[in-house]
């Protein structure tokens, strides 16, 4: 490496760590926590939280009593072993959480109009659920799939249909409906555009944590401000995209360029970028290039599009008590539809925040689509969807309507990760794999989300991803040091779902 000749241009901080989401702070927090404080974090955009974004909309927005939407990370998935839960706990974030919701019920809805029975919602749910929870044992059990690159979607539909071959007309139509709607809901969970992408070897590789799940009043980024307050300002340098991660498998230092001129070095840099964004730059971003292994991994594994439209009312628009619209489309799964006519059927459902909020959630290429209009398109796109399923002329246009655009991001170009057809655990393992040089010294490391086993897509695995990477770093140069007790841990190991 050449010299320093400027301090203001080039840097040498001892770490640097790329990216200011959960997983970037998780890392610096352990290492200031265990003595590194050398280290320099390198953020593209004007905010820390990467994936995650609470905003405050304004002073009038009832969203909850600290006026936030979460335009990203919603949900803590289970409580047990879950470091998110643990965090928002000791802190007392769940607080008004606990207070309880007045929202009980809700209601199930075709595109006339007619609320369907709840019993015949529970008999399809209560089918679903036991289809998808076979499809976990393939993975957990070493099975075999019944077909080769068999997909979760195509499983579900063979054997669902011996279920629903034992009703006949509008009663089978029905829970056709309603079994679509719930692969619909499904590829929000999984973060993907339809089920058939998803890998059925493999899905079962996800652990869900025992416990309900816990929205955080405050905002998500509560969680952040915390693991933020070991962090001095200083070291957090915004408005910084890397250009080029200049690594030598022979060499010991590692030069990391920014877009704006700037030049740091260290001696270890730890990636916290999306797979999005590693899908797209991979080829460009390392020099130089990363090894086959690793760009295959990239390559195979995937991230999907997850978006929200936040709609906001002047006056409330539906009963009291009411939490969850779902919304039974006819033909949803028609792929000739033309799409600026047929994105707004990927909405499966509008959860009601408030009687005055709802929050629809959408998928895939229809979520890439909304992300291409305006506010005012999908907020009378919507309002129609709404007077349609709820036979209701005399509902307004929203006074606000707030969309997330996570694949237009440059700095995500996508939701969370998952496990497609044809890619493995594996993939996993050589995407986290760190480049050592020849002495044995792990220069660049790789953390986030897509780089947890068993909690991909995840917060809480992109936060113990953090912290995996952090702790090689310590045992580096504190190879007898008792780091591997985690002050947040959900796996004894350290690991080794994001979901919005």
């Amino acid at each position: 490496m050449a010299e320093m000749e400027d301090l203001d241009d080039k840097m040498s901080p001892k770490i640097l760590v790329i990216g200011a989401g959960i997983a970037g702070l998780a890392t610096c927090d352990y290492l200031t926590k265990h003595g590194f404080t050398d280290f320099k974090v390198l953020e593209a955009t004007s905010r820390t939280g990467g994936r995650i974004w609470s905003k405050n909309v304004d002073e009038s927005c009832a969203i909850n009593k600290n006026g936030m939407v979460e335009l990203g990370a919603n949900w803590i998935h289970g409580i047990e072993r879950n470091p998110i839960y643990k965090i928002a706990d000791e802190h007392d974030l769940l607080q008004l959480q606990r207070q309880g919701n007045l929202c009980q019920h809700s209601i199930t809805v075709t595109e006339n109009g007619e609320s369907v029975p709840s019993k015949i919602v529970k008999e399809v749910d209560w089918e679903y659920g036991k289809l998808m929870q076979k499809t976990e044992e393939f993975f957990q059990h070493d099975m075999p799939t019944p077909y080769e690159n068999d997909s979760v979607g195509s499983f579900l539909d063979r054997e669902m249909e011996p279920t629903l071959k034992r009703y006949h007309g509008k009663d089978r139509k029905l829970r056709e409906l309603i079994f679509w709607n719930r692969k619909n809901l499904e590829t929000c969970i999984s973060g993907c555009h339809s089920m058939e992408e998803v890998s059925l070897q493999e899905i079962g590789s996800y652990e869900e944590l025992p416990g309900i799940h816990y929205t955080i009043p405050p905002g998500f980024e509560a969680i952040l401000d915390i693991l933020k307050k070991q962090i001095p300002a200083e070291n957090l340098l915004m408005n910084h995209p890397v250009r080029t991660i200049h690594w030598n498998p022979k060499g010991e230092d590692v030069c990391v360029e920014c877009e704006n001129g700037s030049k740091f070095y260290a001696s270890h840099v730890i990636v916290t970028i999306s797979l999005g964004v590693l899908k797209e730059k991979a080829r460009t971003l390392f020099n130089p290039f990363l090894p086959e292994l690793k760009v295959d991994a990239i390559n195979k594994l995937a991230i999907g599009v997850v978006d929200k439209v936040i709609l906001e009312f002047d006056s409330p628009i539906v009963e009291p008590n009411l939490r969850n619209i779902q919304l039974l489309w006819d033909d949803i799964e028609n792929d000739n539809a033309d799409i600026s006519e047929s994105w707004v059927k990927k909405i499966h459902s509008f959860d009601v925040v408030q009687q005055t909020v709802l929050v629809g959630w959408l998928t895939g290429k229809e979520a890439m689509h909304m992300e291409t209009l305006s506010e005012e398109v999908v907020g009378e796109t919507c309002v129609k969807v709404l007077k349609k399923f709820l036979r209701r002329s005399d509902i307004p246009l929203p006074k606000k309507v707030i969309k997330t655009a996570w694949y237009s991001n440059p700095y995500t170009r996508g939701s969370y990760s998952f496990i497609p057809v044809g890619a493995s655990i594996e993939d996993i393992e050589h995407l986290q794999e760190p480049l050592v040089n020849i002495n044995g010294k792990p220069n660049v490391l790789f953390a986030g989300e897509a780089t947890h086993t068993s909690f991909y897509s995840s917060t809480h695995g992109a936060l113990l991803t953090g912290q995996r990477e952090a702790e090689t770093i310590v045992n580096y140069y504190m190879p007898n040091s008792d780091s591997s007790d985690h002050e947040y841990s959900a796996s004894p190991s350290g690991g080794c779902k994001f979901l919005l």
